[in-house]
């Protein structure tokens, strides 16, 4: 990608906020569950929100219905792939052909890749040269865990990028931000290793989910994976409580539309760590 078709933020949060600012949508539709910053942004903004929310219980991203929700009035929208909450992937072309119906409708799509680094020959961020209808969200915080660094950027048409610009507070990244970066950036070891581990790892921990009776976890191109609690009686809060005594934390997911309080994530980490979370799984009393 070319310098012009970059623009930097303090995290990719603060581009969510300034895209809704100065792209002034009136309706939006959100492809749920997703992140909650989102409709945060575009309320914030004055435009009225929609989400589609999944139609199916696995979750999995369908072009056909995501088009019959989409309206010819919603100025915007946004897909998360991986999704943030499910790790589930949008395929590339898909994203393909609904990007070319938003250039004929001349309407935004927001495609936030805050995962998409675990998977990276699925981005999309090419095509923007094609496109000035579509924008790529992406992060640094994810992949190199880099949360209180704050830094995240966009892709976009170098017109349009020059545009979104002169809505960006001035010094929104700092410099221990940017020196970070470029170390990380360059440290392809890191890369390598991390890709083989994240695949062993991973299904691993999907493996030890899978075997335990009561719990259901879905599949996940990212470094975390969304688990449904099966036992009749399981609530995710009551879990957390219970693990939490253990010295270990999940993410409890009843606060994003379209999930519950069935529904939990777990981050995939070393080995004995997983295995630690396997272990006190299997004596929850639920």
């Amino acid at each position: 990608m070319e310098p012009e078709e970059l623009l930097l933020g303090n995290g990719s949060t603060q581009l969510i906020y300034l895209l809704c600012l100065a792209l002034r949508p009136r309706r939006a539709l959100i492809v749920g569950p997703a992140f909650s910053e989102y409709a945060n942004a575009l309320k914030l903004a004055g435009a009225r929100v929609r989400v589609s929310p999944a139609a199916n219980d696995g979750f999995k991203f369908s072009t056909e219905e995501f088009m019959s929700a989409w309206e010819k009035d919603d100025d915007m929208v946004f897909l998360t792939t991986p999704n943030s909450l499910t790790g589930q992937l949008i395929p590339r072309a898909e994203i393909e052909k609904i990007a070319r119906v938003a250039l004929m409708r001349e309407k935004f799509i927001i495609v936030d890749e805050a995962f998409i680094d675990f998977v990276e020959t699925e981005s999309v961020k090419r095509l923007v040269r094609e496109n000035p209808y579509l924008i790529v969200l992406r992060s640094l915080t994810k992949y190199y865990a880099l949360p209180g660094l704050r830094l995240g950027y966009l892709l976009a048409q170098a017109q349009r990028v020059k545009h979104l610009a002169d809505y960006l507070e001035p010094w929104s990244v700092n410099g221990p931000a940017l020196k970070v970066a470029l170390a990380c950036l360059k440290d392809m070891s890191f890369q390598c290793k991390t890709d083989y581990w994240l695949r062993r790892e991973r299904s691993f921990l999907a493996k030890g989910l899978r075997a335990l009776k009561g719990f259901h976890p879905y599949p996940s191109s990212a470094n975390f994976l969304l688990v449904r609690i099966e036992h009749p009686n399981g609530d995710a809060g009551e879990l957390r409580s219970f693990l939490l005594g253990k010295h270990l934390l999940i993410r409890v997911c009843n606060s994003f539309l379209g999930l519950g309080a069935r529904y939990f994530r777990v981050a995939v980490r070393r080995r004995k760590d997983n295995q630690r979370l396997l272990h006190a799984l299997r004596e929850w009393p639920a």
